[in-house]
């Protein structure tokens, strides 16, 4: 297991670690239109693009995704064992491409994705590659009541006389 440490951009350390069997070679954050995006309002539809690259024969490939505050908190997390769609007997060479879709239900603020590739349900036993801080976005409120907290909730209001 390799495990590195890189300062990025806005001074943050991302680590990233696994034994490079698979590895992701591209990671964007779309919008509506595929364009690419850093700032998003609340309520937002993205797209999770992860583009994968096996370089051994993998027997089970697992991608997960968790979104973390700007305190590393999680906020919400699943992977494709979760969602039903783990792939499997992929030949060295394969190259993938996920689309994750999600609505950014979240508070504004500032947040990140951290992925990971594994063979099962958590990255603990086969960890091909984790990456923390793998997209770092914003998001603002532009249209939505105001709210406090982490996560927008659609609310309904009734009031009986």
């Amino acid at each position: 297991q390799n495990v590195v440490q890189a300062v990025l951009e806005d001074g943050r350390v991302q680590t990233t670690s696994g034994s490079g069997d698979a590895t992701m070679t591209q990671i964007q954050l779309l919008d509506a239109n595929d364009l690419e995006v850093e700032k998003v309002a609340v309520g937002q539809h993205l797209t999770l693009k992860v583009q994968v690259q096996t370089h051994q024969p993998i027997a089970k490939l697992v991608l997960g995704f968790m979104i973390k505050d700007r305190t590393g908190q999680a906020n919400f997390g699943t992977n494709t064992f979760h969602l039903d769609q783990p792939l499997s007997q992929l030949e060295a060479g394969r190259q993938l491409t996920f689309h994750i879709g999600f609505d950014a239900n979240l508070g504004p603020g500032s947040y990140s994705i951290a992925l990971a590739l594994h063979d099962q349900d958590t990255h603990l036993h086969q960890n091909y590659e984790w990456r923390d801080l793998a997209v770092v976005f914003t998001v603002i409120n532009t249209s939505k009541p105001v709210f406090v907290g982490s996560n927008w909730l659609p609310v309904s209001l009734r009031i009986d006389p």
